[in-house]
C-alpha cells in the first residue's frame, strides 16, 4: 500500500529541501521563485520517491493551501503544524 506523504512523514524534509533547490534561485543576493503555478516539480520528486501515492499527496495538500510548488514550501507545513495542534 503506498503512503501519502505529510510534513510527518519521513520523506517530508528530503521533499522540501529538493523542492527549494529547484525553485529557489538567487539573483544579486535575492531570492526569486521559478514556481510556475502548478505541481511539476512536486510531482517529479514525488514520483521519484518510493512507495508514495502522488495523487493522494496532492489532494492532501490543496486542503492545506498548497495549491502549487511554491505553495507546498510555503502553506503545507504550517497549515498541518496548526490542524494537528
Amino acid at each position: 500500500m503506498k503512503e501519502i506523504l505529510s510534513p510527518s512523514h519521513k520523506f517530508w524534509p528530503a521533499l522540501r529541501q529538493r523542492l527549494n533547490d529547484v525553485l529557489i534561485t538567487y539573483v544579486n543576493d535575492k531570492q526569486h521563485s521559478k514556481c510556475q503555478g502548478d505541481f511539476r516539480q512536486t510531482i517529479k520528486i514525488l514520483k521519484s520517491m518510493h512507495n508514495i501515492d502522488v495523487e493522494e499527496t496532492i489532494i492532501l495538500f490543496q486542503e492545506m493551501d498548497g495549491f502549487c510548488d511554491c505553495g507546498v514550501l510555503i502553506n503545507v507545513a504550517r497549515n498541518f503544524n496548526n490542524k494537528n495542534d
